[in-house]
């Protein structure tokens, strides 16, 4: 696989680790509730910048996985991904 298509994959992993792991936070931690309960809880409660933050402990894990297996583009992306989720965290929680 090419470096560049390595790097969108990292992105994307990134990106969407952090949010499943803030859906399986959510749904772990309010068994019984929908999506919908999702969206208006969090979104609309200003609590998703406070999950969003611990969720990157997932990226965490992913990041460490890649470079063990010498996948530095991955990893690179993954980085990427969760710079991106941090200052996304940073703008919902000043602004």
């Amino acid at each position: 696989m090419s470096p560049k298509r390595e790097l969108i994959l990292g992105v994307s992993l990134g990106c969407l680790t952090a949010f499943v792991v803030s859906f399986i936070t959510f749904f772990a931690s309010n068994p019984g509730f929908k999506f919908a309960d999702y969206f208006n809880i969090y979104v609309n409660g200003h609590l998703l910048a406070p999950i969003l933050s611990v969720s990157l402990v997932g990226n965490l894990a992913l990041f460490f996985l890649f470079l063990k297996f010498d996948k530095d583009q991955i990893s690179k992306g993954i980085l990427m991904a969760t710079i991106f989720v941090g200052i996304i965290i940073f703008v919902l929680k000043f602004f």
